[in-house]
């Protein structure tokens, strides 16, 4: 025995469980499932220096995911960040709202959604009105995505996008697709693990 006895530690405690955060269903796609993917795309619009384009329609539940793309022709020093975002923290502070890549949703019920009214997610409350926000982005120098979730899902007919760039000339442009088709593929999304 030693002179200096180590104390023994004291046991660790027990972790508590860890409380699962569940989202309210406009906030994002709900966890445990598996979206119902949709082949429909749809071009906003082309000119000769660039293009604006929707894919990769994922249907869920309670809302849908989408990606809106852009690819310039070539690399352009003006365009360093997604175009389209009104709230980025390296927005420069010289530009006005026309070097601001306008976009927005108009549902089948005249109901509608643009970049320029975009809310600020808060998952306490309901919103009165569609609901729209990247929830990811990626890109630089020549091409630019992001993944947005949309709520609620649209109505049977059409769900028009819109977009216009007032600095680059581009005027009003739109782009439909068939919200019908996209009500089908959420009704094939399949839940994985059921809370």
């Amino acid at each position: 025995m030693s002179f200096f006895d180590v104390p023994t530690p004291p046991p660790e405690p027990e972790p508590e469980p860890e409380a699962e955060r569940l989202e309210p269903p406009w906030f994002g796609p709900p966890k445990g499932v598996l979206p119902g993917y949709s082949q429909q795309k749809a071009t906003i619009f082309k000119t000769n220096e660039n293009i604006l384009f929707l894919n990769d329609f994922r249907a869920y539940p309670n809302g849908l995911m989408f990606s809106l793309n852009l690819v310039l022709r070539k690399q352009n020093e003006d365009v360093r960040h997604m175009p389209w975002e009104t709230h980025r923290r390296h927005r420069r502070p010289d530009r006005s709202l026309d070097d601001l890549l306008r976009f927005g949703i108009r549902f089948a019920d005249g109901s509608k959604w643009t970049n320029l009214d975009q809310q600020t997610p808060d998952p306490s409350q309901e919103p009165d009105r569609p609901f729209v926000w990247a929830r990811s982005s990626s890109g630089g120098v020549d091409r630019f995505r992001s993944n947005y979730w949309m709520w609620p899902l649209p109505s049977n007919g059409p769900l028009t996008f819109v977009a216009s760039w007032p600095a680059y000339e581009v005027p009003e442009s739109t782009a439909t697709i068939d919200g019908t088709e996209l009500l089908r593929c959420a009704e094939a999304a399949e839940v994985i693990w059921p809370n």
